[in-house]
């Protein structure tokens, strides 16, 4: 499923597939999330376009597991 990223904003939060916490997206541009990291090492990681599953205000949900990001 193709997901219009465009619309997303940053200081939204991002869940993974079981509605773990990850961070809050940093910038969505082209076909990447960068996203920072939630917790106390943080970090950002990218999460590719086509991992989004569902985008609603304020929170998007990616089909990933968040042991599956870098």
């Amino acid at each position: 499923m193709n997901m219009d990223i465009e619309t997303i904003q940053p200081g939204w939060r991002v869940v993974d597939a079981n509605g773990d916490d990850i961070g809050t997206v940093v910038d969505a541009e082209g076909s990447d999330l960068t996203v920072k990291k939630s917790g106390f090492l943080g970090g950002q990681v990218t999460i590719p376009a086509d991992a989004v599953a569902e985008i609603e205000t304020g929170r998007v949900e990616i089909n990933l597991a968040k042991g599956d990001l870098g």
